[in-house]
């Protein structure tokens, strides 16, 4: 009888977590699509708010902390005045850094970290001597934490190197050559999960036409 009791109270608890479960996976696609039709600074940070939401209930999940870094990136790059960009960055740095508490040595949460310097380079362009050198530096160890290739990270690392001197390594052929091998990786990329970044190639294929004019 004791037996019977705790199987049922264990399939129950079973049935709790599955739906739990299902719920959060929901509500996570739901705001990922929300997320990639944003267009406006508003609409970009009603889904961080959305997120760090997700990420405050779901601890020990990292996407919801990861997308809310990177719908603050996007915010900071489509609309945000310039003088709230370091806060918005700020908070940036702090949801990925707990999403790599979670999930650390992972090249999508690295990529975004690229990303959070370059936006703070639109506050003062002289940053870019110190900051641009430390992004390169973040997209190199992203390269390398993906075995299959990153191809967010490559189209990251293209537009460093676009805008790099050539003298350093860079220029508009060296940022192109980049550029085409990340849309190649689209094509053989696969997500590790429903919930894993998969974004980023419409845009890589728009750059790539406006580069080649």
């Amino acid at each position: 009888m004791k037996t019977r009791i705790l199987f049922i109270a264990m399939l129950a608890g079973s049935m709790q977590l599955f739906a739990q479960q299902e719920k959060y996976m929901a509500f996570m696609k739901q705001n990922m699509a929300q997320l990639d039709t944003a267009r406006t600074a508003a609409q970009f940070q009603q889904a961080a708010n959305n997120f760090e939401r997700i990420a405050n209930a779901e601890k020990s999940e990292w996407q919801p902390a990861y997308y809310c870094a990177y719908a603050l990136v996007m915010k900071a790059y489509f609309g945000a005045d310039r003088k709230e960009i370091d806060g918005l960055m700020d908070k940036a740095d702090a949801m990925l850094a707990l999403a790599e508490s979670i999930s650390p040595n992972n090249s999508e949460i690295s990529t975004v970290k690229s990303m959070v310097l370059t936006a703070r380079m639109q506050v003062d362009g002289s940053r870019g001597m110190t900051l641009g050198p430390k992004a390169t530096e973040i997209l190199q160890e992203a390269l390398k934490q993906q075995p299959a290739h990153n191809p967010r990270a490559m189209v990251q690392m293209a537009q460093m190197k676009f805008y790099t001197p050539p003298a350093f390594g860079g220029g508009k052929d060296a940022g192109i050559e980049m550029l085409k091998k990340g849309i190649a990786a689209y094509d053989s990329f696969k997500p590790a999960s429903d919930l894993d970044p998969n974004w980023g190639k419409q845009y890589a294929i728009r750059l790539l036409e406006e580069w080649s004019k």
